[in-house]
Order: C-alpha cells, then structure tokens, then sequence
C-alpha cells in the first residue's frame, strides 16, 4: 500500500506554523496522557508503597513513651491493721493508700512481632496486588491502543473519501461544461443538460457528507491523544499493520493464572494462622511519684525496665477458618475451570482470526481488482463521452460504480486493519 499524506485533517485540527506529521507511533507514544492510564499508573505506584510498607511493617516498632497523671482521688485498698500495729484489735481493717497524688512515667518502649501468621503471607499478597496493577496497566493501555488505532485509520479512509470526492467532483463540473457547449450547440436537448446539473448536485451532497464524515473522525481521534499540533497524518494502514504483528499476550488468561494464586496464598494463610502468635515487648525507663509536683526532684523518680514475650493462640477462629477453606478451595476449582476455558477459547479464537485476516486480505485484493477495471472503463467512457459516442447516462453509471467500488476498497482496508488488531493489538506492551 502506498504511503499517503492526509492533508484533510486540517478541517478540524488547528494550523501550526510549522506542518507536523502524525504517525502512529507519535500516537502511541501519547498514550501516557491518556486519564485512565494516568489512573492505572496510580495504582502501580500505590502497589509499589504498599508492599514498601510491608517491608517496613516487620521492623520493630520503638517510640518514646511519657505522661503525666494527677490523681485527683487517692486509690486505697483495705489490709489488715494488724499487719501494721501489733496491738491491733482481731479483725481491724486499715485504709491503705497505694498511690501519691501526682505520677509519671517516661522512657522508651520497644515492641516486635517474633512470630506472628497473620503477616507470615502479607509481602507476597501485596506482591500479587501489584502484579494485578500491572495487568489492570496493561489492559488499559490495550483498550487504548485499539481505540486510537482505530480511530487513526478511520480518519485516513475518510480523508481518502473526501480528497476522492473533491476530485469526483471537479471532474463532473467539466463534464457538465461539456454538456452545456453541446447544448447550446443543439447537439444535446436541455433534459440532457439538467440531468448533468442534477449529477453534480449529487456529487456535491457527496462531497459535503465526505467532509462531514472526516470531521466526526477526526473528533474521534481527539478522543485519545492532544493532536491540535499536528496537520498530517503519515501512516497508511499497511505501516499500521506492519507495526501491529508483535507478540500475542492473552491478558485474561494471566488474570486468571493470578487470581488462582491469590486464592491459594489465602489457602496457605489459613494453615498459619492455626499458629501463635509470639510478641517481644520492652520498655527502660523511669517512674515519678510524689504528692507534689516536684519533676526536677530526682528523689522521686524510680527506675522501671522489663522485657516479656507475649503469646496469643488462636481458639475460636477454628471453626471460622474451616469454613473460609471451603470457600476458597470452591473458588480455586472454578477458577481453574475458567482458566481451561478460556485456554480453549483463546486456541480457537486465535484460529479463527487468522481466517478471518486471511478473508479480510483477499477480499481487500479482489476490491483492488475490481476498482482498478472500473478506473479503465471510467477513462474509457470519459472518451467516449468527449467524442459523443455514448450517453450521459451511460458515462454516470461508470462514475458512480466507480466511485462505490474505491468505497469497497477503502472499507476493505478499514477491515483488514480491524482483524489484524483484534488478533496481534495483544502484544505486550
């Protein structure tokens, strides 16, 4: 296919002072800006933070610890008198106080998890959540790719529509001069003469729709890329299918592989989490008390350090966890069932696509055939026309089949590019 520069994009696209050329790797080079790749980018970034917080959740955790307390009722707990004064009747209950009126506490306090199940799993689950962020990426900037490839090459068949329509009808407008000479020369009655006016009136209805129809795809194209600085378009859609034959990638097949995974990591995680959970603790530091307000009185303060282990064991989530492993190893089977099936379909889809392109290059071959006859027989007719060998009518159905058949053409190549896309537009990217 010849490379072509669609000069017609200018229609809806502001002029530059200095002409641009847009290809389609230009386009999608601009997928970056695109809202919703922006927003996938997001998620990949957030994945990346959260398995980074992950890593940083296993340090221990140290932090200074520091308060102040006015007890404004002194607590008190009730002893034997006795055990204070001897000569105390059997019995006798004394008051004890057992706290001052002011207390504080400061010092450094240190906490670690030695063992605990229910983060044993937790980095590798946030790692299977940024792969499904890149997947989610990847799915995008497919959808994307697709779609403004699309609308890339529906803005080339519809400048080739409208340059040809331009032409079509600049070249009945001589027709109907020659019409008229003929007229008024008597060689050709006035219905005759109107018949050519009302073709060219025609051609022009075609015209302004062709015109139309390049708008609309240009604002199409506008849809997904910042194209304002560019006037050309410089890919045909035989560059945009030598571009697109790359490595098919099957992205819900690697979804489902993941989810899969998923789902067995949360199998294992409820074996763990049948284990204890065994936590370090330690604090150094010092106590203040007194029944005044006296910090600066190093009297009062009392050194305070311990370091225990703490332990947890998990009782009534058994029959919890029970019921989660049924739950889940249902889920594993039927997402193993839709990963055979989509295995299935893929192998089957993928063959038939490529029938499908092979149907969309011969039909595309015939058309070329086809509308290469009708360009002889038009030039052929237009001949005959000028030497007054055939009628108008006659030299109009040429041009019209003509012009119907570069139609079937261009919707020929649209066509192939569509099942070329839909079967190699998969390549990672």
């Amino acid at each position: 296919m010849n490379r072509i520069i669609v000069t017609t994009i200018l229609c809806c696209f502001s002029l530059g002072a200095f002409a641009q050329n847009l290809s389609i790797d230009s386009l999608w080079a601009m997928a970056g800006n695109y809202e919703k790749l922006k927003q996938a980018n997001t998620n990949l970034t957030l994945a990346a933070l959260n398995i980074r917080a992950e890593k940083l959740g296993r340090l221990p955790l140290i932090y200074g610890d520091a308060n102040l307390q006015r007890n404004l009722i002194t607590p008190s707990t009730p002893v034997p008198a006795i055990a204070f004064n001897p000569n105390a009747a059997p019995g006798e209950i004394l008051p004890l106080k057992f706290a001052t009126d002011w207390s504080a506490k400061a010092g450094i306090q240190f906490s670690m998890d030695v063992f605990n199940p229910q983060n044993k799993l937790s980095l590798k689950t946030a790692a299977l959540d940024s792969k499904a962020a890149q997947l989610d990426y990847a799915q995008t900037l497919q959808d994307w790719k697709k779609q403004a490839t699309s609308a890339y090459a529906k803005v080339i068949i519809s400048s080739k529509q409208y340059l040809e329509a331009i032409a079509d009808s600049t070249r009945y407008a001589a027709i109907v001069q020659i019409t008229a000479d003929r007229q008024r020369a008597g060689r050709m009655t006035t219905v005759e003469l109107n018949k050519a006016k009302q073709e060219l009136l025609n051609k022009q209805t075609q015209l302004h729709e062709a015109y139309r129809v390049l708008q609309v795809a240009n604002i199409e194209l506008s849809k997904f890329a910042d194209v304002s600085g560019y006037t050309q378009l410089s890919s045909s859609t035989g560059d945009i299918i030598s571009r697109l034959k790359g490595e098919h990638t099957n992205l819900q097949l690697e979804s489902l592989r993941l989810e899969q995974q998923k789902v067995e990591l949360q199998l294992r995680s409820l074996k763990i989490e049948a284990l204890p959970t065994f936590t370090l603790n330690a604090f150094y530091g010092s106590q203040f008390y007194s029944n005044s307000l006296t910090l600066w009185n190093n009297n009062n303060w009392f050194g305070n350090s311990y370091v225990n282990m703490g332990i947890r064991l998990p009782i009534s989530e058994t029959v919890d966890r029970s019921l989660k492993r049924k739950q889940l190893g249902l889920q594993n089977q039927l997402l193993s069932s839709q990963y055979r099936e989509e295995q299935s379909l893929e192998a089957a889809n993928r063959r038939q696509q490529q029938l499908n392109i092979q149907q969309a290059d011969k039909v595309l071959q015939n058309a070329k055939a086809i509308e290469q006859l009708s360009a002889e027989n038009v030039n052929l007719v237009q001949e005959q026309y000028k030497a007054g060998r055939i009628l108008l009518s006659e030299l109009n159905e040429a041009l019209s089949a003509h012009f119907k058949n570069m139609q079937n053409v261009w919707q020929a190549e649209y066509d192939q590019l569509i099942t070329v896309l839909e079967l190699y537009g998969n390549e990672k990217a």
